[in-house]
């Protein structure tokens, strides 16, 4: 007979592999795990080894029903120097091509280990709404996705305005050139409500939204 309960919900959070998105995204693993949910929350082998050495090995010890999950992100060794930083560039690409194989096969060992009544069966996905993958992972299993969004309202009001970055020319980036040509520090001044705080640089809109690089 299984130790968990059939009806207890377990929900599998996967953050975007940023300490900017992990910490929302566990700020609400705990809010869910107070409501009586079981946690597994998916980091990268990268983050997790980062965030072990930060807090020290035995962190997390002693959590009843929540536990930490980790997927390779196709760029660094598991016995890599985790204080190197990563290239987000290479990183987007990483998530795009390589993240769908190693979550699906998580989520199957998780679902193997409801069979043998280790924990109980994934009811759920809360993914970051950058992690596009978990939506065909989510419809292989023929589980419900849920979208997170860790972003500021000043990001909301950037993505609103993507059709007036687009014609004014702003984004896409023409070429890999603008990387490193200092166009990524131009001030973005056509956007209402965030011109007159002349912060928002076109480094700060997410890789994700500036368009492929031809």
């Amino acid at each position: 007979m299984s130790h968990f309960s059939d009806k207890k919900p377990h929900a599998v959070l996967i953050p975007y592999p940023l300490q900017g998105h992990i910490t929302p995204l566990i700020t609400l693993a705990k809010l869910l795990h107070l409501r009586g949910f079981h946690i597994t929350f998916v980091n990268t082998e990268y983050n997790h080894k980062r965030l072990l050495k930060s807090r020290g090995p035995k962190a997390f010890d002693g959590f009843t029903d929540f536990t930490f999950e980790t997927i390779p992100d196709g760029l660094t060794p598991i016995e890599g120097d985790s204080d190197v930083n990563q290239d987000i560039y290479a990183l987007c690409e990483s998530i795009r091509k390589n993240f769908l194989q190693p979550f699906c096969e998580l989520l199957a060992r998780l679902n193997d280990s409801a069979t043998s009544g280790l924990v109980p069966p994934v009811t759920c996905i809360v993914s970051d709404n950058s992690m596009y993958f978990t939506i065909q992972a989510a419809e292989e299993l023929s589980i419900p996705v849920v979208f997170f969004s860790p972003a500021s309202a000043c990001m909301f009001l950037t993505c609103f305005h993507l059709p007036t970055l687009f014609d004014k020319g702003v984004i896409p980036l023409k070429d890999d050139s603008y990387l490193t040509n200092g166009y990524l520090d131009t001030k973005v001044d056509c956007i209402p409500g965030l011109k007159c705080w002349n912060i928002l640089l076109i480094n700060n809109i997410p890789i994700s939204l500036c368009g492929q690089i031809s």
